[in-house]
């Protein structure tokens, strides 16, 4: 029987570079920031391979690349855990990278949070317990100094007042530094478990974080702030966030990546409600582990680390794209590339896969072969035991058979157990016409009243195409 509540491989590594720290010696430097030497400057360039709107460069040795940032021009930065260091990439493949003067024992540093800010490129350097700054300019480091030890600083936003704001994983506060480096930190309310993993702003002084809560029970919560007076508050709603581990604020609403699940969740400003969204499944984990969401517009971009896939939600048209970064797919947990950061560009989704030692882009304007349409029905109300028919359309053609898969939010794993999802065919033959789909929906008499949100995918194991339905059931 499969162990319960496993989180990601790389909740492993955080752990492995909190051990770590304890035998590292850190750098005399002061907390308000200290140049602490000049970076070793390499320039080559990279082979890549191309496959369904995916390009990936192979960078050379164990980079373990890691938390990225996409410049104005197009080329992005991210984190080389392994030299340490950080890498410049441009969409030609010809990389900068930057090996800091920092020496560590063991070599590896966690890196998950970069950004462009202060006429630098910053990083969180987790087993130096600092924030390292570089000047692309002169290859000067910086160093803004945690004073508590093992605060593991995590990812970085810059805020709309022009500072820089962190989280510290394990040091529960939220740090800011000024243009000054002067840092200042808050403290976090344990009420709601203290283990800070992104912030998002509305305005200078207001803004959201996500608190992952108890590793243990993996339980979270999506809370707000203001700088001005400074004491955290949980969101409303009837909902509690399953191991949540990244935001991102859309008009009217917050949407969070729930990792250790396969649904994201969407919290509704107006109503305080909460709604789910599933993912397809894949047939090696009970779970996709949706990692770091983002969005541009209505489109909503996450990644999903167990399912090795880069995903795209049309909240307009309430349509999922999920897009695998291998080819051929991953087919068990041992071939997953470990793709556990991404950020949004101008026409590109960069990410990093830090086992397979890869930096690459999904190109926003591809378009897949086939697609799939709305339902003819998205919202369905039943009683429990009743049944509804809906009609979808697959449109352009397949080199292969399209199979049809089904996933619902009943529990945190999106597989369907009292929701009956049915289909006149097994598969959709190769074709470059039109195709309907028919699904009989199917409420047991046992299944809870409440809101759920269905997803009905067709696929040809490299590219999803799915549509979501809304099922209201009631008594």
């Amino acid at each position: 029987m499969r162990k319960k509540g496993i989180y990601a491989l790389s909740l492993v590594l955080i752990l492995t570079g909190l051990l770590t720290y304890l035998s590292f010696t850190y750098l005399t430097v002061s907390s308000c920031g200290a140049e602490i030497g000049y970076a070793t400057l390499t320039k080559s360039n990279l082979p890549s391979m191309h496959f369904n709107g995916i390009t990936k460069f192979h960078l050379k040795d164990d980079r373990f690349p890691n938390g990225l940032v996409v410049s104005s021009d197009g080329s992005v930065w991210f984190g080389e855990q392994d030299v340490p260091g950080l890498g410049h990439l441009y969409p030609n493949g010809t990389i900068f990278e930057y090996t800091w003067p920092i020496t560590y024992a063991p070599s590896t540093t966690s890196i998950w949070g970069v950004a462009e800010w202060n006429n630098g490129i910053w990083a969180s350097d987790a087993l130096g317990n600092q924030i390292v700054g570089l000047d692309p300019a002169t290859s000067r480091v910086y160093a803004v100094r945690i004073n508590q030890p093992g605060a593991f600083p995590y990812t970085l936003s810059v805020g709309p007042d022009g500072l820089l704001w962190f989280t510290e994983l394990y040091g529960a506060k939220l740090g800011r530094i000024d243009t000054q480096c002067s840092l200042k930190e808050y403290s976090l309310p344990s009420t709601f478990g203290g283990t800070p993993t992104q912030i998002e702003f509305t305005n200078s002084t207001f803004g959201y974080y996500i608190d992952g809560g108890n590793v243990s029970s993996g339980r979270g919560s999506l809370l707000w702030f203001n700088t001005t007076q400074f004491s955290p508050e949980r969101v409303q709603g009837k909902f509690t966030l399953t191991a949540p581990s990244s935001l991102v604020l859309v008009s009217g609403g917050v949407w969070v990546a729930q990792h250790a699940t396969s649904n994201l969740a969407y919290y509704d400003l107006s109503s305080h409600e909460w709604s789910q969204f599933p993912t397809s499944p894949v047939d090696y984990e009970e779970t996709t582990l949706p990692y770091f969401v983002a969005a541009n517009g209505s489109t909503v971009w996450f990644n999903e680390h167990y399912a090795n896939r880069l995903g795209r939600i049309d909240t307009a048209r309430g349509l999922l794209t999920e897009y695998s970064l291998s080819d051929p797919p991953a087919s068990n947990i041992t071939r997953i590339d470990n793709a556990l950061t991404f950020a949004l560009g101008k026409d590109k989704v960069w990410f990093t896969e830090l086992t397979a030692n890869y930096v690459g882009y999904l190109d926003a304007a591809y378009q897949p072969n086939f697609t799939i349409s709305a339902p003819n029905i998205s919202n369905v109300k039943l009683k429990p035991g009743e049944s509804v028919n809906v009609t979808l359309t697959v449109n352009g053609e397949s080199s292969k058979p399209l199979t049809i898969q089904f996933a619902d939010t009943e529990n945190y794993t999106s597989r369907p157990q009292m929701i009956l999802m049915t289909t006149n065919t097994t598969e959709i033959q190769p074709s470059n016409s039109q195709q309907t789909i028919q699904v009989t929906i199917t409420a047991e008499k046992t299944l809870p009243p409440g809101n759920y949100t269905l997803l009905v995918t067709v696929t040809d194991q490299l590219i999803n195409q799915g549509a979501y339905i809304n099922l209201q059931t009631t008594t």
